[in-house]
């Protein structure tokens, strides 16, 4: 018997005006809000199954919600605290969505939950309109979909045997560092499947569509 999927969103509080892509997300997905995140949730037509924040920059809600009210001084931001709680759980696909905003100290911590979902076996995605970063290790397959280009960057440290099958741009067996770039910008084939593969390390992957 195969592995359950149990699938969660994280609505985190990075400020967006067009919230048209979370229609492709929310469906049939337990929803976290992350602190003010509740409000862009109701924005796109949805209502939130749990709210996780400490309110310290944003309204309490005023409907009856089911919320975990933080102390403001705490070592975690928000949405960290979300993708714990999905993940104490038992949500093994997590989207975040509204992540990716104008703090780069919060879209870095954001991309931190990635990782922490990565090391424990869960499928985990950050995605805003123009972006989705998700870090593979093994192999992993995809195509197109609504992105024209993907990146490949080394999580942390040198990543050894990285390959690109499929694309624009191929790489056979190759080695990858951290501070690396030869792997930016690649570009599909039509609607052909990509396969990259990593023998050893944590590679960040990120599709962009402008």
């Amino acid at each position: 018997m195969g592995i359950e999927i149990k699938k969660c969103a994280v609505i985190s509080g990075a400020p967006e005006d067009n919230l048209a892509y979370y229609n492709k997300y929310l469906n049939g997905r337990y929803i976290i809000c992350a602190d003010s995140g509740y409000k862009k949730c109701e924005r796109a037509g949805f209502t939130p199954d749990l709210i996780i924040g400490d309110f310290d920059s944003s309204d309490f809600p005023d409907k009856n919600y089911n919320v975990i009210t933080l102390n403001p001084r705490k070592d975690y931001t928000d949405t960290f605290h979300c993708v714990q709680e999905a993940a104490a759980r038992g949500y093994n696909d997590i989207v975040i969505l509204g992540g990716i905003g104008s703090r780069l100290d919060h879209t870095y911590n954001n991309l931190l939950c990635i990782n922490y979902c990565r090391n424990r076996n869960i499928n985990c995605f950050l995605v805003n309109r123009n972006n989705k970063v998700t870090i593979i290790d093994g192999e992993y397959s995809f195509y197109k979909d609504d992105y024209k280009y993907f990146s490949l960057y080394a999580l942390f440290e040198k990543c050894s045997g990285v390959s690109i099958k499929g694309a624009e741009y191929e790489l056979n067996n190759v080695e990858l560092l951290p501070s690396d770039q030869l792997a930016q910008s690649n570009e599909f084939k039509d609607d052909a499947m990509v396969t990259v593969s990593v023998k050893k390390g944590k590679l960040f992957l990120f599709f962009s569509n402008d």
